[in-house]
Parts: structure tokens; C-alpha cells; sequence
């Protein structure tokens, strides 16, 4: 119990440090260039990411998306605060073993592969420093909501073929997860252009509810694009 308070203690200081900035992001999409801050700059966050589970033998990476936005504020000197706002991120893994299977008595499951799939919205504010407008390195946390979580057996049929019997899993995972991250990031045009990101991410709370005799964290690399959203500029 104490730990369920921590943690949702951590989700609404994150939060409402965090909603401030995405805010102005929704609302550039909607009205452009009618926001007039020279110290912001925002954009839409699309990535490719592969997870895995730490303590699963024999698991395979998972493929999946980041979809979001992204916001970065001027600190003093070269420091940014990076907040990325995804309201989907991929995780899990495939190939899982069978002797970590969350459902009992699943037909067919012996001649199965299992694919574990959890989505999650997720926060991040991150600490960037600028050692040219172009590259730039980040740390810090990231807070992850769990809104999906499923898996999926694909059986092999006597004709060759495959069938694929998909089981929901919220009962036997996580809510939330509390990751850190490490980012590297390139800018074009004077940082001022289309970003590119290689993030590295590490869970640290069990992917698994209390009740399941499992211990696994998720982890994944992921490579985003981020692209600008013009707004305006404040008068001087």
C-alpha cells in the first residue's frame, strides 16, 4: 500500500508538471501560430521501439510505436527541459517462455508462441544539455500509465497455417511503471529543424501485479523523429 501512495504521489507531481507545457503543444496544433513564446518550442513525437523484459529467458525484442508530442523550454545557459507527452508507447516482448504464462489451461498453448503486449501513456520531463544547436544529450525519469495489456498466442495449425487467440492481461500487470531515460538527439537547420532521437529506456517496477509470481522490468531503445510546429514569435 505504501508503495501504491508513492506512486501516485510521483503521477501527480510529473503530471502537473507536465500538463502546463503539452497544453501549449495541443493548442499550437489547433491555432499555430497564435502562441507567441520565444522560449518554447514544440512538435509532434513519432518513434519506432523495441522493448524486452529483463528476467525472462529466451524472450525475443518486440517491435512497436511511440506516438506523441514533444515540448522543449529554454533554460539558463544550454539547458532544456525536454517534455515528451506520448500517448502511445510499445512494450513488452515475444517469445516469452511458457512457464511464465499469466493464463491457465490455454488450448494449443504448448505449440505456441507468446507474445506479451502492454501500451502505455507516457511522460517525460527531461534535462537536455545543448553542446551545439544541433546535439544534445538528456536524463531523467519517465512515468508510464498502462492502458493495454494482452497476450497473444500464435498457434500452428495441422494445415500449416496459424491461428492467434489473444487474452487481455490488466488483471495480471501493472498500472504504472517508473522508467529512466537516456536520450541523444540531433537537430538540423541550427536546431531549429526536424529532430532525430536515440532513447534508451529502463523500467524500474515490476511489470507484474502483486499476485503473479513473476519479477520482470521493461526496457527499450527507441529512434524518434520529431517534427516542429511553427508558432509565433513574442514583440519585442
Amino acid at each position: 500500500m505504501g508503495k501504491q501512495v508513492k506512486y501516485i504521489l510521483l503521477v501527480l507531481f510529473l503530471t502537473a508538471h507536465c500538463l502546463p507545457a503539452h497544453s501549449q503543444a495541443l493548442l499550437a496544433i489547433l491555432f499555430g501560430k497564435n502562441i507567441k513564446n520565444d522560449n518554447l518550442s514544440l512538435g509532434v513525437h513519432v518513434g519506432i521501439e523495441t522493448s524486452d523484459l529483463t528476467n525472462t529467458p529466451g524472450s525475443t525484442l518486440l517491435p512497436g510505436l511511440a506516438l506523441g508530442a514533444y515540448t522543449n523550454v529554454k533554460l539558463k545557459g544550454n539547458w532544456t527541459l525536454s517534455n515528451y507527452f506520448n500517448f502511445k508507447s510499445s512494450r513488452g516482448a515475444t517469445n516469452i517462455p511458457l512457464d511464465n504464462q499469466l493464463i491457465a489451461d490455454v488450448p494449443g498453448a504448448t505449440d505456441a508462441k507468446l507474445k506479451r503486449k502492454i501500451t502505455a501513456m507516457e511522460i517525460s520531463p527531461l534535462i537536455r544539455y545543448n553542446v551545439t544547436p544541433e546535439l544534445s544529450f538528456a536524463a531523467g525519469p519517465q512515468l508510464a500509465l498502462r492502458t493495454v495489456s494482452k497476450d497473444i498466442y500464435s498457434i500452428s495449425l495441422p494445415n500449416d497455417g496459424k491461428e492467434n487467440i489473444t487474452y487481455g492481461t490488466r488483471d495480471y500487470t501493472n498500472w504504472i511503471d517508473v522508467d529512466g531515460a537516456l536520450d541523444v538527439q540531433y537537430a538540423f537547420y541550427k536546431g531549429k529543424g526536424v529532430r532525430l532521437n536515440l532513447r534508451f529506456s529502463q523500467g524500474f517496477v515490476n511489470v507484474y501485479d502483486s499476485k503473479v509470481p513473476l519479477d520482470a522490468k521493461n526496457q527499450y531503445f527507441q529512434l524518434g523523429v520529431g517534427i516542429p510546429i511553427a508558432i509565433g514569435s513574442s514583440k519585442k
